[in-house]
């Protein structure tokens, strides 16, 4: 009995474990059934099976997996119960797979999206990767697609190795894995659907490459603007603020083949040159740039935070040396608080602003109004994204998820607040700048009339009110100027004092404004007859003073001679009346005299006085004797 009993229980034994081996090499071996797989591809989207850890013998197709989690490829890990999940993870699947007829046995894989580094494995094969992995494991976004050569595939295990490290990033573990399942096809196939893919990537995001083109043109204007007009310092942050989000677009996305921690080391310093530039923004366009305690707050500030952000991008650069990697991680982790309080600086800016009751105009208090949204939604939208590694918050998704879709391309309340920041802004500096031209014409049109009301009045002051001569007091100043220039130069100099004569009885006979017709026409007779660099003003009453440059006695006395006959030819018209009058003059030479300008002035009037003596209308040389062959009457 207990001989039967025993006999029992072993074959029973072992057809447990045989059944137990047998459904474990099949939880192993049970592949995705793949047949017939023409000119067309077919998606990979499971069930995969998924654990968390790493092993690198888990790429080996030996392995048993059968022990594994299941969960499909359609969705990130975190949508699927791994929401915390940090570190390492893999995915296996086995495919067993018949081409149709005719078709080569060749086979591609095409990994749409995986925001994490990862590694591909082929039957224990590492085949490709996207980012860094270990024994330096850093945190990248990958590309949009990558391309994965299988050979000749009949049947095998892919398996897939991703890293995922949010924390103190702007992503978290919901994303993690795949965002899309893996399609397998024949090389023309997945180029094509590649193609495809690609097209409507580019097309769904034409209105923000259209949008940062846009921003580069501003930057470029009002740089150029800047110039321009330096003393214009809004000018110069609108192209800082405007200029960022384009270089960081053409570092990160374009595919320039720069190594990714070198693009995004570049990047770092140009988001702060953004932020910053914005501060001043504010500043300029909330009058607060007034205020000398904000100002230099704000440059402290933008110092800090300059060099903050330099050294994130040096770590960040370096991150991808293994020696560097751990101390990198730790500094940015450090650098991103900072980098976060200096995020609500811009709160500060326009609080303050509205704290004070600045009495703006409506562009000034739009971009106040979304500056505060657009940082506050920044800074609600980083709190929340790190929250949710440990609250699970689903309003994390709502923040970047598009309100709507224009073309195809998806607008969300963050994109669409910062365009309108960007709008506002613009068209905030254009009105300053208006403003600023408006009121720089207007002191530049009172800046004229001052200096044509001061021209004028230096006018009266130095020129004769009646004839518009030299006054007495330039006229004698501009003789002692000359006197001291033909000294030093040793060049000839001459002065001739004219009187009209019996200008007493014109007045008597004709009245004071006859002679004040009389001597404009005279000043205008000797103007006329004078070279351009000869000196004439008026003495004192009907008396004239005349410089002659570069003249001596000789040239003095024959230009006297000429002055005096046109004197006497001048036709001086008094409404009906002609007026007919002669004048005398007195000649005297600086040069020879070596006197200074009063004893110039004495001798020409002797000289004077001996031209009335002599019976008037005559030229007498100061050096002349009283001889009455040198008159002429």
């Amino acid at each position: 009995m207990h001989r039967t009993v025993a006999i029992i229980l072993l074959a029973f034994a072992t057809h447990w474990v045989h059944a137990k081996q047998t459904s474990r090499k099949n939880a192993t071996a049970a592949p995705l059934m793949i047949e017939a797989l023409g000119k067309g591809t077919f998606a990979l989207s499971g069930p995969w099976q998924f654990h968390t850890g790493d092993d690198p013998t888990w790429a080996n197709p030996t392995f048993d997996s059968s022990g594994w989690e299941k969960l499909s490829a359609d969705q990130p890990w975190g949508k699927q119960g791994h929401a915390n999940l940090t570190g390492f993870a893999w995915y296996r699947c086995s495919i067993a797979l018949t081409q149709a007829p005719g078709v080569p046995q060749e086979f591609s894989l095409l990994v749409p999206k995986i925001r994490d580094p990862y590694e591909i494995y082929w039957n224990g094969s590492l085949i490709g990767h996207n980012g860094k992995l270990p024994p330096s494991p850093v945190w990248y976004i990958s590309q949009p697609m990558q391309t994965f050569e299988l050979g000749q595939v009949q049947h095998g295990v892919l398996a897939v190795r991703v890293w995922k490290a949010p924390l103190l990033s702007d992503d978290s573990g919901e994303f993690g894995g795949f965002d899309t399942a893996p399609l397998i096809g024949s090389p023309e196939a997945i180029a094509t659907v590649k193609a495809a893919y690609e097209f409507q990537w580019l097309r769904s995001r034409q209105l923000h490459f259209g949008a940062n083109l846009l921003c580069a043109v501003i930057a470029f204007l009002s740089f150029l603007l800047w110039l321009r007009a330096s003393d214009r310092w809004v000018l110069f942050w609108t192209a800082g603020f405007a200029v960022a989000q384009p270089a960081i677009l053409l570092l990160v996305n374009a595919h320039l083949g720069l190594p990714y921690s070198l693009a995004m080391g570049a990047a770092e310093p140009l988001s702060g040159m953004q932020d910053i530039s914005l501060w001043f923004l504010l500043l300029w366009l909330l009058s607060l740039h007034e205020n000398r305690v904000i100002c230099r707050i704000t440059r402290i500030f933008a110092y800090i935070y300059i060099v903050s952000e330099v050294l994130d991008g040096v770590l960040i650069a370096l991150s991808g040396n293994p020696q560097w990697t751990s101390l990198a991680q730790i500094s940015d982790a450090v650098l991103a608080i900072f980098s976060f309080l200096f995020e609500l600086f811009p709160l500060v800016l326009v609080g303050y602003a509205l704290f004070q009751r600045k009495q703006f105009d409506s562009a000034r208090w739009l971009v106040a109004i979304l500056a505060f949204l657009d940082d506050m939604l920044l800074v609600f939208s980083y709190t929340v994204k790190q929250g949710r590694q440990f609250t699970g918050w689903a309003i994390a998704d709502k923040i970047d998820s598009p309100l709507f879709s224009l073309d195809g391309n998806g607008i969300s309340l963050r994109t669409l607040a910062g365009a309108l920041l960007l709008v506002a802004i613009v068209y905030a500096v254009y009105h300053s700048v208006r403003e600023d031209q408006h009121r720089q014409d207007a002191l530049e049109l009172e800046k004229m009339e001052l200096l044509h009301e001061s021209n004028r009045m230096r006018h009266h002051a130095e020129h004769d009110g009646l004839t518009g001569l030299w006054n007495h007091r330039v006229i004698v100043e501009r003789l002692s100027q000359e006197m001291i220039r033909s000294r030093r130069d040793g060049t000839p100099m001459s002065v001739i004092l004219a009187d009209v004569d019996h200008f007493k009885k014109v007045n008597d006979s004709y009245g004071h404004l006859a002679g004040d017709i009389v001597l404009k026409e005279i000043g205008t007779v000797l103007s006329r007859s004078l070279r351009p660099y000869d000196c004439v003003g008026r003495y004192g009453g009907e008396e004239f003073l005349l410089i002659l440059p570069n003249c001596g006695m000789e040239s003095a006395l024959i230009r006297g001679e000429q002055l005096r006959v046109a004197v006497q030819s001048a036709r001086i018209q008094d409404g009906e009346t002609l007026l007919q009058v002669t004048a005398s003059f007195g000649v005297a030479s600086v040069l020879r005299t070596h006197h200074e300008a009063e004893a110039i002035i004495r001798a020409v009037d002797a000289a004077l006085y001996r031209a009335k003596s002599c019976g008037r209308n005559c030229v007498i040389s100061a050096e002349a004797e009283m001889d009455a062959s040198i008159c002429n009457f």
